[in-house]
């Protein structure tokens, strides 16, 4: 008996050729998910990413609006606020809002050009800005004011992810001084 019962086990012992084919296909299966769940979630991670930048763009732009009120007394021309300009695709400038007088008093707050250019940066290749209800926003200090080109009170900056499908994000921008994030 004990001869019959390890006969057995050498004879039915391993895997047959469909128990392979079926955990491979299933291993193939699980492996194609992965890889395009990864994608998603690269594009994903990419575009709050771009968001933040957004984020931080508006933010350096109002603390150096600030600042600039606090520098008041040192030698030379100071600006009159700093601002932001958005242009579609993927282009974010941070700029000095000069005034062609001495005192700001022109009151055209928004950007004029690239003699007016402090810092200047894009988005990532597979973002871009997919609505924009303003192109500039301006800090005046010492409050700061802020002016929003076109006038309004609220400013939407919507950023997207190219293909297929599109996924968005949305920065929010008020005269009130508040950046919200959706």
């Amino acid at each position: 008996m004990v001869k019959n019962f390890a006969g057995k086990i050498n004879k039915f012992s391993g895997f047959t050729m469909l128990e392979m084919f079926v955990t491979i296909g299933i291993m193939s299966f699980i492996a194609a998910a992965l890889v395009v769940y990864s994608h998603t979630g690269e594009k994903q991670i990419i575009l709050f990413k771009e968001q933040a930048r957004v984020l931080n763009v508006l933010a350096r732009a109002r603390n150096l609006g600030i600042t600039s009120f606090i520098k008041a007394g040192a030698t030379g021309p100071l600006p009159c606020g700093y601002g932001a300009h958005f242009e579609a695709p993927r282009t974010m400038i941070i700029f000095e809002d000069r005034a062609s007088d001495s005192g700001c008093a022109d009151a055209d707050f928004r950007y004029s050009g690239p003699a007016e250019i402090f810092e200047s940066s894009t988005l990532d290749r597979d973002i871009s800005f997919d609505f924009l209800s303003l192109s500039d926003i301006v800090f005046v200090p010492p409050q700061p004011v802020i002016f929003i080109t076109p006038e309004q009170d609220q400013a939407v900056i919507t950023l997207t992810t190219g293909g297929n499908d599109p996924v968005t994000v949305s920065v929010t921008v008020s005269t009130a001084n508040q950046i919200s994030v959706q």
